[in-house]
């Protein structure tokens, strides 16, 4: 069942064959239920949201399929640390789900959902046969995955954000360092917000991707300069 689960994740069309086996394949459905608990919370989660357009495992397994057409040309484990980080990035929102008024209007939010993430890779990426380093590997991606919410490129900003600057990207890359190459790592944790991003709704994302490739720009000039 892992080399079933490990397919579909790094398959062309992730939504439609995991659900094609999850709604069909008997077996299947048993044992990812018993191995990870949340995905069946998460398919009965709807995101009451403007920022999103998908239930959580919805969004959720299009942002596993958005970030397959990132990493295509990564080695394969890459692409399955990749994959299942992208599995895990929300897999928290149920436990953290609470309605509140903003605005005028009840929305759904999940404050601190990555931490709740990150402890539910923890717990359950150990029967999912990854070592010890590929299980630290995801949990910080998980744990930093919003990030990009709390940093602007221009436009005011607030007391919990901090302003878009090539210093900011130098200390993302060295709190990226402590799981080896840091600037391979921070690129990556773009690309699990790139991915993030294209699973929600596509009226609302415009300034962040933006500010991803922002990132892009300056961790490509970094990298070239330590090269030279």
């Amino acid at each position: 069942m892992n080399k079933l689960l490990d397919k579909i994740l790094l398959s062309h069309n992730v939504v439609e064959d995991f659900y094609k086996e999850y709604n069909t394949n008997i077996e299947f459905k048993v044992w990812l239920d018993k191995t990870i608990r949340e995905i069946k919370l998460c398919e009965q989660l709807k995101q009451n949201n403007p920022w999103h357009i998908y239930n959580v495992l919805g969004h959720i397994l299009h942002s596993v399929e958005e970030m397959n057409k990132q990493s295509k040309d990564l080695p394969l484990n890459d692409r399955r640390i990749l994959a299942y980080t992208m599995l895990f990035h929300d897999i928290g929102k149920p436990e953290k789900h609470i309605t509140r008024q903003k605005d005028g209007v009840i929305i759904d939010s999940f404050f601190d959902h990555n931490i709740a993430s990150e402890n539910i890779a923890k717990l359950r990426l150990p029967n999912l046969k990854f070592s010890n380093k590929e299980i630290e590997i995801i949990s910080k991606l998980v744990f930093k995955h919003d990030i990009f919410m709390f940093i602007k490129y221009d436009g005011f900003v607030n007391r919990f954000q901090r302003r878009f600057s090539k210093e900011l990207v130098l200390d993302e890359i060295e709190d990226m360092s402590s799981l080896g190459d840091g600037v391979k790592y921070m690129k990556y944790l773009v690309m699990v917000g790139r991915a993030d991003n294209l699973a929600q709704n596509p009226e609302k994302t415009a300034d962040s991707l933006k500010l991803l490739t922002k990132f892009d720009e300056v961790i490509d000039s970094i990298e070239q300069t330590k090269n030279i």
